[in-house]
């Protein structure tokens, strides 16, 4: 590069004050990383043993839910944080070292070991219903869950304190660090402003009339005379480059062709998006669909195994055979579509589950016209709306609760709908659903309707349409329309 343009110049300069300005800092993060490896020491460990000792609180809280109730979401919980803290026990040092927090380490992590041996132990015992062995696995593992507590405390204040060394140390060089690294600051700051004025005079003037040319070209004045090049530095060569520029118009059209491809790309790429918005779609589509309630089915299964205990077997092989085919018929691929006269039948099997299970204390009228049963639906509607109407409408009934399932053509659309005589909803949440067209502000409980709502709206592309009529003690109805255009 040659020293003689202005380029060359700046740089020059303007290498000497990014070097004393590279050493100052330099400097100060040389002086600085002391610090940070004594904060990082204190946060690296001191992370770990916090979440070690959060991990282990978990553990020992979902256990003794488990032992005490024997509920599977504190053995779920359990599972999960168990396996969670023999994770970071593994990440312990495990070997005999000098240094006595390694040396601790390693104790500690033959406790957890420990711990979580007698942790499963008691879960076997417990499963295995052996009270005295899983109380005297729970209680040695509670014991040794206190050392861990004792040990990880003591980790903690041996890292604390050898951070805090660390920090002393870096502590008392400070302002002999400070006083240094302003020094070069100001001597980088008196030169880059030298630079700036000696520079800034040489430049304005020459800039100023190139700036004046572009304005005339750029209001169509061509003819507007351009500063002549009094130097070979970067100045002169762009106004070498503007007159040229301006004699040139036709680059436009270039750039107009170079445009277009960008925006068949940008085109391109919308596309891309798209098709992965609509693989998304369907990805929640499929989630949504794959949702059953466990506790219909051990309830349906307690009440099969009490059937079978009782009676001689014709009744309990039609039992297993209708609740097959209601397992076969959810657990088919979900994004499917099925005809209505398939949600008939689906219906009427959980219908008969139902009727084995409470008796004579609920009645279920279900009716279909025959050209609805041609019409294609998306899978398992009715299924969780008669669900959410025994489980929730008519679950304070002891006798009279009635359901009432129909299927029906009307106005080019099939209207399935599931009413109740039940306890009703809040006028609240209907309106709230009436106005949002959403069920978010229902009731948790309801995620049989919060269910088929979404796979309607999603397998539909917005043009089914859930309706819900509901008051207190009145009952709740839950009407469907889905487009009848792919009848068969």
């Amino acid at each position: 590069m040659k020293s003689g343009t202005v380029r060359g110049k700046i740089i020059s300069n303007s290498a000497m004050i990014l070097l004393v300005m590279t050493i100052a800092t330099l400097y100060l993060g040389l002086a600085s990383s002391e610090l940070a490896r004594s904060v990082e020491i204190l946060f690296r460990n001191n992370i770990l043993m916090k979440d070690l000792g959060g991990s282990l609180d978990d553990t020992r809280s979902s256990l003794s839910g488990y032992l005490t109730s024997k509920s599977s979401d504190s053995l779920k919980g359990y599972i999960m944080y168990s396996t969670r803290l023999s994770d970071q026990a593994r990440r312990l040092n495990r070997e005999i070292r000098r240094d006595e927090s390694l040396l601790l380490q390693r104790d500690l992590a033959r406790l957890v070991d420990r711990y979580l041996e007698d942790a499963e132990a008691g879960v076997r015992a417990k499963r295995g219903r052996d009270v005295a062995g899983y109380t005297e696995r729970f209680e040695s593992s509670e014991m040794t869950a206190d050392l861990i507590r004792v040990l990880v405390a003591k980790i903690e204040a041996i890292y604390l304190s050898d951070s805090l060394k660390a920090f002393s140390g870096f502590d008392s060089r400070i302002p002999a660090v400070l006083m240094t690294d302003a020094a070069l600051i100001l001597a980088a700051s008196l030169m880059g402003l030298m630079l700036v004025i000696r520079y800034s005079y040489k430049l304005t003037d020459p800039l100023s009339k190139l700036a004046e040319a572009a304005r005339a070209v750029g209001r169509g004045d061509y003819g507007h005379e351009l500063p002549a090049p009094d130097s070979a530095d970067e100045i002169g060569t762009m106004a070498e480059a503007f007159s040229s520029m301006r004699d040139n118009v036709q680059s436009a059209f270039e750039e107009l062709r170079s445009k277009s491809e960008v925006e068949k790309r940008l085109m391109e790429e919308r596309m891309r998006v798209l098709d992965m918005g609509h693989k998304l779609k369907d990805a929640e589509l499929l989630a949504l669909q794959t949702q059953i309630n466990p506790h219909f089915l051990f309830n349906t299964l307690s009440a099969g195994m009490q059937l079978a205990l009782s009676e001689g077997g014709d009744r309990t092989a039609e039992f297993m055979e209708k609740l097959a085919g209601f397992m076969r018929y959810v657990l088919k691929p979900p994004s499917r579509s099925v005809l209505v006269s398939d949600e008939i039948e689906c219906a009427e099997r959980y219908i008969w589950l139902l009727r084995l299970r409470f008796g004579e204390r609920y009645t279920f009228d279900l009716s279909a016209e025959d050209d609805v049963l041609g019409v294609e639906t998306p899978a398992l509607l009715l299924q969780p709306l008669v669900e959410n109407a025994v489980t929730h409408g008519l679950k304070d009934r002891e006798k009279g609760g009635e359901v009432r399932i129909s299927a029906r053509l009307e106005d080019g659309m099939a209207v399935l709908s599931v009413e109740d005589n039940g306890e009703g909803m809040d006028p609240a949440d209907v309106e709230k659903f009436r106005a949002e067209g959403t069920d978010d502000g229902l009731e948790e409980g309801r995620i049989g309707l919060r269910n088929v709502i979404k796979r309607i709206a999603l397998a539909t592309g917005g043009e089914g349409i859930v309706e819900l009529q509901s008051s207190p003690s009145l009952g709740t109805t839950v009407r469907i329309r889905l487009p009848a255009g792919g009848s068969v």
